[in-house]
């Protein structure tokens, strides 16, 4: 698996969290809505299998899909509203804040990793 092929994923599903977070923040006030979130990170890389260079056409092709949500548990730490609303906006930011980090951390890596590769090769 490389390396900027895990990275362009993990941004991939971190676009997603980011879209099931900010749904979940429009709705806040609506009644009955059922808090989502995305699977985790770990999950959807076991799910879905690398791609790999196809050199014959005996091999295998799989497509996955990588994002799936799911609802919310009833029973988190976080309280249902009498509108059977479960939407916390408290926690829906803590989720945006955590994913804008990841965000930061992997456009650094990969911006190191692709200085190390570039220097490399002019050697």
């Amino acid at each position: 698996m490389y390396l900027f092929d895990v990275a362009s994923r993990h941004m991939s599903w971190l676009a997603e969290r980011q879209s099931v977070t900010a749904a979940n923040i429009a709705n806040a006030d609506t009644p009955g809505y059922r808090a989502r979130e995305a699977r985790e990170f770990s999950d959807v890389l076991a799910s879905t299998p690398s791609t790999l260079a196809i050199t014959s056409p005996l091999h295998m092709q799989t497509t996955g899909s990588l994002s799936e949500i799911d609802e919310r548990q009833a029973g988190s730490t976080w309280d249902t509203s009498h509108s059977g609303n479960n939407v916390s906006i408290e926690s829906e930011l803590m989720t945006a804040a955590s994913t804008s980090r990841m965000a930061g951390l992997d456009t650094s890596l990969m911006r190191s990793f692709h200085r190390m590769l570039m220097t490399s090769v002019k050697v």
